[in-house]
């Protein structure tokens, strides 16, 4: 069929070769149909893509300068009950003073702002001889119904490196933690009255009295601590610090003595808690081998046991005191009991 310029219509050209590159090559007029209609259907994507992306970006500028500044950080609600910690202008908390006060400063968390009337009243205090720490805890959600508690520092005057304000200092449960750990104890413990040792008879179970009636095993440990030698001797440490002549000088045992003895009687001694031993860790930097961006090594924290040139494993030995001091008071009373019953059985000859 043909128009009515007699050119041809409805025809089929689906098959025909076409050349893009002046005959060189060939390729059928279909194919680049659906070429170009796969094209056509990516370019429609990406553009809706490109219109979501624009669409987020507009909803975050409106909600953004929409925002009330005021009512998230205003300064008239900072730093009370319900209300905002302030920021400083590099994004830190800052905690100001709670109190004026000469002679104590009281410590901030992050930089103070530099900007406008909230500075003024927060200057450092030159005539400060104490740093304190005051926080508060609002135990019900509602304002004025704070608790508050204050923590020295450091003082000139008490030479405090941290002190507490008549507060204790306690687990969360009854036995729950430890003070100090193996491999770091602490050095001394100064309290003012003698420490408070759970010694009810509801959670222990009795094993055996250490009286004349005890049995062979106990007879054998507390004649063997009995003859344990108490000496007296100086704290490496010490000697490293102050030198052998300034070094003072303790009183005590040694706890591979009372190991030995233990064993000689031919008993454990890790049966006994009085006696202890663990391996100390010891936290070391190692190399990963890995690279950071500038080429420097990544190091990484570890925690190992120290061992000795041959690779066996360092232990370091403790004692409970209290516990070898009953074991050799009942020894003790022992000894008494039997000069007493030897005496008695002369007297009556």
């Amino acid at each position: 069929m043909t128009n009515q310029n007699n050119a041809p219509k409805d025809l089929d050209l689906s098959a025909c070769n076409v050349s893009m590159d002046g005959g060189n090559t060939s390729q059928q007029l279909s194919e680049l149909v659906k070429t170009a209609n796969d094209t056509k259907e990516q370019i429609a994507s990406v553009t809706a893509i490109a219109s979501q992306a624009q669409s987020n970006v507009d909803n975050i500028r409106t909600y953004v300068n929409n925002l009330d500044l005021d009512k998230y950080f205003s300064i008239d609600d900072a730093n009370k009950p319900l209300g905002t910690v302030i920021l400083d202008l590099t994004g830190q908390f800052v905690y100001p003073q709670p109190k004026d006060m000469d002679g104590v400063t009281w410590i901030n968390a992050g930089l103070r702002p530099i900007n406008g009337d909230y500075t003024k009243d927060y200057e450092p205090n030159p005539k400060s001889r104490e740093i304190h720490i005051q926080y508060s805890v609002n135990f019900n959600g509602e304002k004025g119904n704070n608790k508050s508690f204050t923590s020295v520092v450091w003082s000139d005057n008490i030479n405090a490196n941290y002190a507490f304000g008549s507060i204790s200092f306690h687990p969360l449960n009854d036995g729950g933690g430890d003070l100090g750990r193996a491999g770091n104890s602490w050095n001394n413990l100064f309290i003012k009255t003698a420490p408070n040792v759970t010694s009810d008879k509801n959670v222990k179970t009795i094993t055996s009295i250490l009286d004349e009636k005890a049995d062979n095993s106990d007879r054998k440990l507390l004649d063997a601590l009995y003859n344990v030698n108490v000496v007296n001797y100086k704290l490496n440490d010490a000697i490293k610090e102050k030198g052998e002549d300034k070094a003072r000088v303790h009183t005590g045992f040694i706890a591979q003595d009372i190991e030995q003895a233990i064993r000689d009687a031919g008993l454990d001694p890790s049966d006994y808690a009085m006696w202890t031993q663990d391996a100390s860790p010891e936290f070391k930097r190692v190399d990963t081998g890995e690279r950071d961006e500038n080429g420097n090594p990544i190091l990484k924290s570890v925690q190992e046991v120290p061992k000795d040139d041959k690779g066996d494993v360092i232990y370091r030995q403790k004692l409970r005191y209290t516990e070898v001091i009953c074991m050799l008071l009942a020894a003790h009373k022992q000894k008494i009991n039997d000069l007493e019953t030897r005496l008695m059985k002369l007297e009556s000859k």
